[in-house]
């Protein structure tokens, strides 16, 4: 009685392991999924030299941190910020920015930064936290044809 006993609580794990596995998202890391675009200049100015880049987040997200840096390479591990916004408290809830924006709820990391402007044919790479989520991609800007 007591092997069978034995066997019939393993065969319950079992059954309530498979369960947890395939029908709940206990144990998923989830990460922000983004897509870069470039749009069309609506008012170029004199300095636009770039087209502007956009990004869509997969759903909303209270974001708590945006940094873009420059292409990491050999010489460059960490490449250079460009773009880097915090928030302690979150952002307003946001689905698509753009490359720049004053994020509602974000303010620079440091004190007086300023958001460098892209170089033409250029590749970057962008970070987002939502708290524990993060996420990010890499985009590459295109001049603007004169």
């Amino acid at each position: 009685m007591r092997a069978r006993n034995i066997f019939w609580i393993g065969v319950l794990l079992l059954l309530a392991w498979m369960y947890v596995h395939f029908f709940t998202s206990v144990g998923v890391v989830r990460s922000i999924r983004v897509s870069p675009s470039l749009r069309p200049v609506l008012n170029r100015q004199a300095n636009d030299t770039v087209y502007p880049v956009y990004f869509t987040l997969d759903e909303e997200y209270i974001l708590t941190s945006v940094r873009a840096t420059t292409e990491t390479n050999a010489e460059n591990p960490h490449g250079r910020v460009v773009w880097d916004l915090v928030s302690k408290d979150g952002s307003a809830p946001v689905k698509f920015f753009q490359y720049g924006q004053n994020i509602a709820g974000m303010s620079p990391r440091t004190e007086g930064m300023r958001v460098e402007p892209l170089q033409p044919n250029q590749a970057y790479d962008l970070e987002l936290k939502a708290g524990k989520i993060k996420g990010g991609t890499r985009f590459t800007t295109r001049e603007i044809p004169k």
